[in-house]
């Protein structure tokens, strides 16, 4: 018991320390809220597969909202530990319930790819357009429902094509892991919406700017995390 109680800890430590460098190494601002892309999610991912969820929830809370407070994003701190903390976990959950599956379903990748491909059809069809000014310089955003459905059509055809690949453990990793990371692009749009937007001084709506910033450093996460878990988990077999 002590001994697994010392292999969590040891886990929790590792793994916050990879969260919090992934996170720092490379960062790009987006001025519309304030915050940043990064690598984060891919260690995430890593404790989720490699772990367990609560590693892999305290890891990512914990790396992600020190990492906000020392390069200056403070404001994000505490959303980020919410938010990091549920999406290691969902992707954890997920991951040790559906491995056990022998293979990934078919029928369960088509119903995610719909429901997926109906909430940005349904955020497509606001037909939201944003301005952003900064002195002499501004910048109209147009968030145009071709947009949205091009996306939701994207992310239907990868998640259908995911659920009729062969190899159903890897099935399992990438559709966990996009579970999970939806969540956290839904989780900082509503953060900035709701709290930080309003306190810094911009317009609420504008959040909308960052969603497919998120959704791209999810898609970055899964290329990285996935071949480093097949890697590691080769190497461990050896």
């Amino acid at each position: 018991m002590i001994h697994k109680e010392l292999r969590v800890l040891v886990d929790c430590v590792i793994y916050t320390v990879l969260v919090f460098v992934a996170t720092i190494i490379i960062q790009i601002q987006t001025p519309a809220t304030g915050g940043y892309l990064n690598l984060g999610e891919s260690m995430i991912y890593v404790a989720a597969i490699l772990s367990s969820p609560l590693v892999a929830g305290i890891a990512g809370g914990v790396g992600a909202s020190l990492a906000d407070i020392v390069t200056g994003y403070s404001i994000f701190a505490p959303g980020t530990l919410v938010i990091k903390f549920i999406e290691g976990l969902v992707v954890g959950l997920l991951f040790s319930k559906l491995s056990k599956l022998r293979k990934f379903s078919f029928i369960t990748g088509l119903a995610l790819a719909t429901a997926f491909s109906l909430v940005s059809i349904y955020i497509g069809l606001l037909g939201i357009e944003i301005t952003l000014g900064y002195g002499d310089y501004i910048i109209n955003i147009s968030f145009q429902p071709v947009v949205w459905v091009t996306i939701a059509f994207l992310v239907f055809l990868l998640i259908l094509a995911i659920s009729c690949m062969e190899r159903g453990l890897r099935n399992v990793k990438v559709i966990s892991m996009i579970c999970g990371g939806s969540l956290m692009v839904l989780g900082y749009f509503l953060y900035e919406f709701f709290i930080s937007n309003p306190l810094t001084g911009r317009e609420p709506m504008a959040a909308l700017a960052e969603v497919p910033g998120n959704i791209s450093q999810m898609v970055m996460g899964i290329i990285i995390a996935l071949p480093l878990v097949e890697f590691i988990e080769r190497a461990s077999r050896r």
